[in-house]
Parts: structure tokens; sequence; C-alpha cells
């Protein structure tokens, strides 16, 4: 079971490498400024000294412990099935033109996964990551609007784009970061459980984890790197230099601060709040609306979808 749950736990770090990185890259990859090369390894980085130096591992705690009481052998069992619970939904939905949320389709699937099995389920702490995860976006899109006139203020002059080049170099390291502190740890907790390396109801980072999911995830980046441009970068907004530095800015601040309070948040939905708000800051019709409605039509089906595909998962694991 062990070994099944590892490779698993591999395959699902080159899956939140193709799906999550798409969300982190595509913003910038259409302005100029970072080389691609230079955003990916940013990104790797970021990923693995984040959680290890940086933050702690409150997310990928909450993840593997916080949501359903795993222990032992049965927790190995659960945790296989909602993994691949998570993935099989996420396929699903990106197969129908639906790019959606690894994370909240794993945070759907151990709670199907541990009712299924019979598990009691935590429903003060899903109840907060629902209602954290509802509101992100608006945050995001609330932020990116007082934010937006205030950059182009602050960046004003003759000196404009060599400003903005700047910042987006600054506020793209710091969004990578953020992900290391919270979706990113998704990975850490599913290893964490496939390895032995969760105990006594916490999560352990260590550099061999940390080396191990950045790899991965960069693999998983590489693989689904002709689908990055026609994500968030080019579906919600037209993005200019300055829409990606408002965006980064603001997701950063946002999931930076639910991830040190140990609340699994979404990057892609702060992203594309904050897209919305700065697209908004400038005119409404900047704003490609039915692109952001199919967006969050993909969200509202990943948590139920996930809930169910688990649930069958998990009443199966008690056979076994």
């Amino acid at each position: 079971m062990g070994t099944a749950l590892l490779v698993v736990a591999g395959l699902f770090a080159v899956v939140a490498g193709a799906n999550d990185g798409s969300s982190l890259l595509s913003p910038g990859l259409r302005v100029p400024g970072i080389r691609p090369v230079v955003s990916f390894a940013v990104l790797l980085l970021a990923l693995a000294v984040g959680p290890l130096l940086i933050f702690s591992t409150k997310v990928a705690t909450t993840l593997a412990h916080g949501l359903v009481p795993f222990s032992g052998l049965e927790a190995q069992r659960v945790v296989l099935a909602a993994t691949l619970s998570a993935m099989v939904v996420v396929f699903a939905l990106v197969r129908a033109g639906l790019p959606t949320s690894l994370t909240l389709a794993l945070v759907g699937a151990i709670t199907g996964a541990g009712l299924g099995a019979g598990l009691p389920v935590k429903a003060g702490e899903l109840a907060t990551i629902l209602l954290l995860g509802l509101a992100a976006p608006v945050v995001s899109a609330l932020l990116a609007l007082l934010v937006a006139p205030l950059v182009l203020r602050l960046a004003g002059g003759a000196q404009t784009s060599r400003r903005l080049r700047r910042w987006h170099g600054a506020a793209f390291g710091l969004q990578c970061l953020a992900y290391s502190a919270n979706g990113g740890q998704k990975m850490l907790a599913v290893f964490a459980i496939a390895a032995g390396a969760a105990s006594g109801g916490l999560v352990h980072d260590s550099w061999w984890l940390a080396i191990v999911i950045s790899a991965l995830f960069g693999l998983g980046v590489l693989v689904g790197l002709r689908n990055v441009s026609g994500r968030l970068g080019k579906g919600i907004l037209a993005v200019h230099l300055r829409h990606a530095v408002v965006a980064e800015a603001c997701s950063f601040a946002v999931v930076t601060a639910a991830g040190l309070a140990g609340v699994p948040l979404t990057m892609s939905q702060s992203v594309a709040g904050a897209l919305i708000g700065a697209g908004m800051s400038e005119s409404r019709i900047r704003v490609r609306w039915p692109a952001a409605l199919r967006m969050a039509g993909a969200w509202a089906v990943t948590l139920p979808a996930s809930v169910a595909v688990a649930a069958l998962a998990g009443a199966l694991t008690k056979g076994v």
C-alpha cells in the first residue's frame, strides 16, 4: 500500500505542476519582464525552500490530519483513494474544457473519502476552508481594485516600463513563495503520509521531500507548458505588465495570509480574482466575463464531484 501511495503521490506532484503551474506562470508569460526559464527556476526554488526555511507546514498538516483524523495504514488507504479521486475529477473537467483547482479537488476528495470510509470529518474545519475559499477571489478582486490605480500612479513617468518590470520580478517571486506556503503543500501532505513523514498530527518537511516534490512539479510544468499561455493570462483578461504586477502582489497577500493560518486556498482563484479587479479598475469591458463565469462554474462543480467520487472510493477501501 505504501509503495502504491508513493507512486500516486509522485503522479499527483506531476499533475499539480501541469495544473497549478499554468495559473502561476500564465499572467507573466504574455508580458515582457522575466524570462520563462527564470520564472520556472524561481517557482521551483520557492516550492523547495518555502515550507522548509520560511513558512511552517500548517496547510500540509490541515490536509493530512485537520479535515479527517487519519492514522496508520488506514491513512494510506483513504489518502490513496482521495488522491486518485481528485486527479480523476480534475482530468475530467479539463477534458471538458473547464480547467479547475487541484487544491479544491483534494479538499473535496479527502472529505468524501473520509465519509465513505466511515471516518469522522471535522465540519468546522471544512466550513472554514469553504468560506475562505469563496471569499478569496472576491477579496483579491477588491484588493486589486484599490492597488491597480496606485501601481500606475507610482510607476508613472519616463521609467514606467522599467519600474514595472522590476516590480513584476519581485511580485512574481512573492507569489511563488505564497504558493509554497499554501497550495504547494498539498503535495507535501500526500508524500508525508505515503513516506511516514507525518506523525503526532504534524507534517514534517525535509530536504529530500522538498527536492523530490520540486523536481516532479517541474516535470509537470514542462509537460503542461503548451497549455500555459491559454489559461488565465489569455482567458479572463488581455494581460499587460501592470495587470500581472497587481495580480501577483494581491494573490501573494491573500494566499500567504491563509497559509500562515493553515487554511488551504487555491492560487488560481486568487489570481483570477485579482486579474478581474485589475481589469475592472480600468473598465468593466476589459474583463472577459464569459471566461470568468466558465471558470467559476468549474470551481463550483469541482467540490461536489470530488466528494462524490471519493466517497465511493473511500467506501471501497473498507473492504481492503
